[in-house]
């Protein structure tokens, strides 16, 4: 376990905010979410130390890492079938506004796990296997995204791994949340990014409709495994302190529907109620007024982003 300072502010000055338990293990202890009280971040802390995290990141049950090979269930095909159906929609978002040929585009993402959007960009826009490149940390997820066809799967941190370009595109879909050394990663972000690039960011908007409804219950505080949970205001803090600016902020419906319906299912679970017509229900009701309220700026969950100035390397 480690204790750190907020990413922005750069001090330790916490205010408590709420006990959080892990949706793999609600019988075990929760885990503290703490304010910033100069930043208004919040985030775990403490939490555990990078060596530690894999072992919280349920193999067989982070619906990240599911593929073909090992979705057992019908719920895990018909969680394939859907994420393949919204796979071109978040392809369109990464490529809105570049204008090059195909065979010139290079893409990174980091967090690429089992590659299904890098193989939606090679299929939709006909970028090249060789000019697509990800970052999964986890080893069978890497795995999965070789076997597919890609064929620059890291499993190293972004700040660790040596590329040798530079990117149109950089992609964090649901990661900044879970990384560990977070201005390093952006750093580096900055560093590869194309003069003309984007770095686009989506994750779960604190300040959401469902957020404030489901509380302890909301799914996307996911601890331990999101060590952090911002809103606009406090991302674009983060990436102006590394030298980005939010050019578009976008809501994202489907994620707002998965977070609601798992959010009423876990808390159901933890007031020890089943899961039944009424509860989904009031998942349908939350979800429809999230999504209306998602197209306010402030409750919007996808971001992109440019690189304001070019630094110059020591």
């Amino acid at each position: 376990m480690e204790l750190v300072p907020c990413p922005i502010s750069g001090d330790r000055d916490f205010s408590p905010w709420i006990e959080a338990p892990d949706r793999f293990d609600l019988g075990g202890s929760t885990w503290p979410i703490v304010r910033s009280n100069t930043s208004g971040l919040l985030m775990l802390n403490p939490r555990p130390e990078e060596s530690e995290a894999s072992g919280h990141y349920p193999p067989r049950d982070y619906d990240p890492f599911l593929h073909n090979g090992n979705a057992g269930s019908a719920r895990d095909r018909a969680y394939l079938l859907a994420s393949s159906v919204l796979m071109g929609r978040k392809a369109s978002i990464v490529m809105d506004g570049l204008r090059k040929p195909a065979g010139s585009v290079r893409i990174l993402e980091t967090g690429c796990s089992t590659g299904r959007l890098l193989n939606r960009l090679r299929r939709k826009y006909g970028i090249p296997a060789q000019n697509l490149w990800g970052i999964e940390p986890d080893h069978l997820a890497a795995s999965a995204a070789r076997r597919s066809g890609l064929t620059h799967i890291h499993e190293t941190a972004i700040d660790e791994t040596p590329f040798g370009c530079c990117f149109d595109r950089i992609v964090l879909w649901h990661v900044l949340e879970h990384i560990h050394r977070i201005g390093a990663a952006l750093d580096s972000a900055f560093r590869m990014l194309e003069p003309d690039g984007r770095l686009v960011i989506a994750l779960p908007n604190v300040d959401s409709y469902d957020a404030a409804t489901y509380v302890a219950g909301w799914i996307a505080l996911d601890a331990p495994r999101h060590l952090y949970h911002f809103t606009p205001e406090t991302l674009g803090r983060l990436l102006a302190r590394h030298g980005f600016s939010v050019v578009d902020i976008r809501a994202f419906a489907p994620d707002t529907l998965y977070n609601v319906w798992y959010s009423e299912k876990l808390s159901a679970t933890m007031a020890g109620r089943r899961f039944g017509i009424r509860s989904a229900a009031r998942a349908a009701a939350c979800a429809g007024r999230s999504i209306l309220n998602g197209s306010d700026p402030a409750k919007a969950s996808v971001f992109v982003c440019r690189a304001e100035r070019r630094r110059q390397e020591p």
